[in-house]
């Protein structure tokens, strides 16, 4: 190898080793950029993380909030529900007492029913244990010698109750009374308001209607039937 051939050599390692210096600070360049492209992304993500912890942690407080809201709407709601109940019911006890004694006074004074002159009425006739707790109680029973007329008063009276009257009421009356045995039983429903069905129930079981008329009272018995 001539002395030239020698220094072309060195001088082609020389200008290899400076592309080569000039490859890794690229290289190095590069790597610096990416790790701080990374490390920055890497911090926004954690403060992203963080941003839906914190909405996480604020739409659960709202939840709670809403849930415990609606909790106090129900509870309240549930106070005023119970409380219109017991109003209403207090009213409609009210109305139901006000036409048992409206009908016990009249028919007290009357003391007839479906053609039949009694000779006394009893108002809320009823039958207790020996502890004094009421088993059956019947609002109006009127007596003579050979019958008896039981009738319920009632503010407005549902159909159902006619067939109740007969198949449930009257045999509890001969169990719990058991001295009218021999007596030509009849039965009535009082009231201020009757519906169709009432009066179809009451006229297909032989049953006397007694409604208000005035001040006084209209008795509806041409179909009265003995029990």
């Amino acid at each position: 190898m001539t002395d030239q051939e020698l220094k072309d050599l060195v001088a082609s390692f020389a200008v290899d080793r400076k592309e080569t210096g000039k490859l890794i600070d690229q290289i190095a360049k590069e790597a610096a950029e990416e790790t701080a492209t990374m490390r920055k992304e890497a911090v926004e993500m954690r403060r992203e993380a963080v941003e839906m912890r914190r909405e996480a942690t604020a739409r659960r407080k709202e939840i709670d909030r809403q849930i415990q809201e609606t909790k106090e709407i129900v509870r309240k709601t549930s106070e005023t529900v119970s409380k219109v109940s017991k109003q209403m019911g207090g009213i409609n006890e009210n109305i139901g007492f006000h036409a048992e004694q409206y009908f016990q006074e009249i028919l007290r004074e009357k003391l007839t029913f479906g053609g039949q002159k009694y000779d006394k009425m009893i108002a809320n006739m009823e039958c207790s244990d020996k502890k004094g707790i009421s088993l059956i109680e019947f609002d109006i029973v009127l007596i003579n010698g050979k019958s008896i007329a039981i009738i319920e008063t009632k503010h407005r009276i549902h159909h159902d109750f006619v067939k109740e009257l007969v198949e449930e009421r009257l045999p509890m009356f001969r169990e719990f009374f058991p001295g009218f045995s021999k007596h030509k039983t009849y039965l009535g429903i009082a009231g201020f308001s009757f519906s169709q069905k009432v009066l179809e129930e009451a006229k297909k079981y032989g049953i006397g209607i007694i409604r208000q008329v005035g001040e006084s009272i209209e008795i509806e018995a041409n179909n009265l039937k003995v029990y």
